[in-house]
């Protein structure tokens, strides 16, 4: 087969808004991290601290253990996976990302002691691994712009060792936000989009996982991950004013749907079960 006419995979395009977060991190104006951030009682006003212990929570929900594979589906920059590489040893640590400006950013993570940290481009339903490859499968607010929630859980079910765990958050939007005063939907695409089920018509987490031979749990993390809203739109920021950048307008979009109750912001983990009479 001659190569320079090989067909190249072609992914879905890159929300806009990581436009601003690739600027912001070659400015040094922002972290490796691009989710948003997880807010105890008495928590200051640090917004980077919250995001750690967002990926915090989540490798705890994963149950990460020294000498793991551990697989993080959309890596942003890597920030998921640089916690992870800081903490323990013995790991096979791989970030996958649609965008190749992000991977490079990733790259600037080096493996800790014995660690081993890859990173590749390839998109979350057609994962590009064998089967039972990995512990540990790991989402950090992500999922929401992938092309189906359904069929990235068939791809985490199998790329999992049986025993293995994934985990991570999802953003979901109530269908009552369709009665807004303006197009909800629209907002949400222009400046956070890919969005393609922004009401959630494919969005139980627990009864996808179920039909993939998953199981686990759901977690209404709404409230604690609130105050993020106050560091990602400023108060005046409106979603009805057109002429707002769009990544702007999709965050006021928001924190707006919050106020009145219409996002809800979940965890989830969810095993694959050992073979019926295998070893544990």
């Amino acid at each position: 087969m001659d190569v320079r006419h090989a067909v190249q995979p072609r992914h879905p395009p890159v929300p806009p808004y990581f436009d601003d977060l690739i600027d912001a991190y070659h400015r040094g104006a922002t972290q490796r991290s691009v989710h948003l951030g997880y807010w105890r009682d008495g928590d200051d006003g640090d917004f980077a601290g919250a995001q750690a212990r967002l990926d915090q929570l989540i490798i705890e929900l994963a149950e990460i253990e020294a000498g793991q594979s551990v697989l993080d589906v959309g890596c942003g920059f890597g920030g998921t996976i640089a916690r992870i590489n800081h903490i323990y040893q013995g790991m096979r640590l791989t970030g996958v990302n649609i965008d190749p400006r992000q991977i490079d950013i990733c790259r600037g993570i080096a493996g800790r002691a014995d660690n081993r940290v890859t990173w590749q481009l390839a998109e979350a339903v057609r994962l590009p691994f064998a089967d039972a490859s990995f512990d540990r499968v790991l989402c950090v607010e992500a999922m929401f712009h992938f092309a189906s929630r359904r069929q990235f859980f068939v791809e985490a079910a199998r790329v999992l060792e049986p025993g293995g765990v994934v985990a991570g958050t999802d953003i979901l939007i109530s269908p009552a936000a369709q009665s807004a005063a303006f197009p909800i939907d629209a907002i949400l695409q222009d400046g956070f989009g890919p969005w393609p089920d922004v009401w959630g018509s494919d969005a139980d987490h627990a009864a996808i996982a179920r039909t993939v031979g998953l199981a686990g749990e759901v977690r209404d993390i709404t409230e604690a991950v609130a105050p993020s809203y106050r560091y990602t739109a400023p108060p005046d920021a409106d979603p009805g004013d057109a002429g707002a950048p769009a990544p702007l307008r999709a965050s006021a979009a928001l924190r707006w749907l919050h106020d009145r109750g219409w996002v809800q912001y979940v965890c989830f983990r969810f095993e694959r079960p050992h073979a019926t009479g295998a070893p544990r």
